[in-house]
């Protein structure tokens, strides 16, 4: 599950092409991307909704509910005694597309399991395009979504009892419903193998998962609340609130994302490199096995658009060169960031001939236009030296 080291693992200062870094155990894991839910703008002034109950882990599964069925067997409720999947996508939704292979592969692994995946925040100007452009969709699409499909255009009957009342709005989104028809788990369906497996087998504990559901949501608030706290202080340049949140977050979690970005401030708009870098210390210390930790430590100290006033160089140095050992094949990413630190050290010829070594291990696309920019940038300098 989502806890708050992940939610600000995104935050940190990082090199753009440090996305080919090799994963590692200790490298803070991503937000698995998810579309934001906009609602239509009403055609005409509307009654006010009724208050939803909220819905969790445990409480029974709303009504199955429909206004097309396009794909599949259909079901017409949610059966006493089988193991649903109800998940919500869009055809605008790229990270819906994008897991929809994944999916599949549930469905065939666990041919018992009864995957309705339920189109209910299409965009059109009429219920008839939009029901056309599921169809159309779906029918392009063939064997890469094979679970059942329907749609569903009156929020009432899906986003509301489901996605709404669970507070959830990101798409896809998937609700785990057990053979007892009560919610079994809740969340992005790239997470939802284990948590079925489990379900399936009668082995799920509702407890934990609700205990998880609830720890995701508290980090979500605080990460909301300390975003808007950096806001703040990037108007008024008062970063002291914003340092002292992150403090209180790193005395409860002490996790090496929330370090990273509290190093990032420091060293940059609240002017405090020494302590920055006590913090970049320790985070190398406890990460420097980890190549995609010490990338990024390396790249937030050297970074041209970074800000940092009084780059730690030394530092920088031994995160970089951290990297480019401890992975398991020589990355491009990493030895483009080696490079950076290397030429702002003062060694044009060595950045040079990192920075070819670099392109050398990417493969073409606009991560190696990039690189190879910086490439001219350091024989530039050479020339005018």
């Amino acid at each position: 599950m989502t806890t708050l080291a992940t939610l600000v693992a995104a935050s940190f200062l990082t090199n753009p092409l440090q996305a080919a870094a090799e994963p590692s155990a200790k490298q803070p894991k991503q937000t698995i991307p998810a579309a934001k839910i906009t609602a239509a703008p009403a055609e005409a002034p509307q009654a006010a909704a009724p208050e939803l109950k909220p819905l969790g882990i445990g409480d029974a599964a709303p009504a199955l509910q429909y206004d097309e069925w396009v794909k599949g067997d259909k079901v017409s409720s949610i059966e006493k005694g089988k193991v649903h999947v109800i998940e919500f996508w869009a055809t605008w939704c790229g990270p819906c597309i994008a897991v929809m292979p994944h999916l599949s592969e549930i469905q065939k692994k666990f041919p018992e399991v009864v995957i309705v995946s339920v189109a209910a925040s299409e965009r059109g100007k009429d219920e008839a395009t939009k029901i056309a452009k599921v169809k159309d969709f779906v029918t392009n699409k063939g064997d890469t979504m094979s679970y059942r499909i329907a749609y569903v255009g009156d929020r009432a009957k899906m986003s509301r009892p489901w996605m709404e009342a669970a507070g959830q709005n990101g798409i896809p989104c998937s609700f785990i419903v057990d053979k007892d028809s009560n919610i079994a788990w809740i969340g992005h369906p790239s997470n939802m193998d284990a948590p079925l497996a489990a379900v399936v087998a009668g082995t799920w504990n509702p407890a934990d998962a609700k205990r998880e559901l609830e720890e995701e949501r508290a980090a979500m608030q605080a990460q909301r609340a300390l975003s808007k706290t950096m806001r703040d202080a990037r108007t008024s340049g008062d970063y002291g609130p914003a340092i002292t949140a992150l403090e209180a977050m790193i005395a409860k979690t002490p996790s090496a994302a929330l370090k990273m970005q509290l190093m990032g401030i420091l060293a940059g708009p609240a002017g405090n490199p020494a302590k920055a870098w006590v913090l970049g210390e320790e985070i190398f210390a406890e990460n420097q096995t980890s190549p995609a930790m010490m990338n990024a430590l390396a790249w937030m100290i050297v970074d041209p658009e970074g800000g940092v006033k009084e780059p730690n160089l030394d530092l920088a140095m031994k995160a970089a060169e951290a990297a480019v050992a401890n992975s398991k094949a020589t990355e491009g990413a990493m030895l483009d960031t080696l490079a950076r630190v290397v030429f702002c050290k003062g060694d044009v010829d060595r950045a040079i001939e990192l920075q070819k070594r670099a392109l050398e291990k990417t493969p073409a696309g606009a991560m190696k236009e990039s690189m190879q920019k910086t490439l001219d940038e350091y024989e530039t300098s050479r020339k005018k030296a």
